[in-house]
């Protein structure tokens, strides 16, 4: 779940670099211009870390970690994340 959030994350902010790109150079800045640059870069650091903790799934807290991320990031790949954190959350414990 990790591997297929983390792709999703990572492939759709992708295409929102140029729009986010092109607005910094817009003549009257605006502040949602900001909030979109922000919202690529969480999720391109979120789909990393959690391609990176695909190796890590026994650790508790990598599973915290990722179910944090997963809920800021929030959209399908955000919520992919969240839930394979509950999932590996819960297999450590039963």
């Amino acid at each position: 779940m990790f591997l297929l959030g983390g792709l999703l994350l990572i492939l759709g902010a992708i295409p929102q670099v140029g729009v986010s790109v092109g607005s910094i150079f817009n003549i009257a800045p605006r502040i949602p211009s900001l909030g979109s640059i922000i919202y690529v870069l969480l999720a391109v650091i979120t789909g990393v870390i959690a391609l990176a903790g695909i190796g890590q799934v026994a650790n508790p807290a990598w599973s915290i970690i990722l179910i944090i991320l997963g809920y800021i990031n929030g959209g399908l790949g955000g919520i992919i994340v969240l839930v394979g954190g509950i999932i590996a959350l819960i297999a450590n414990f039963v």
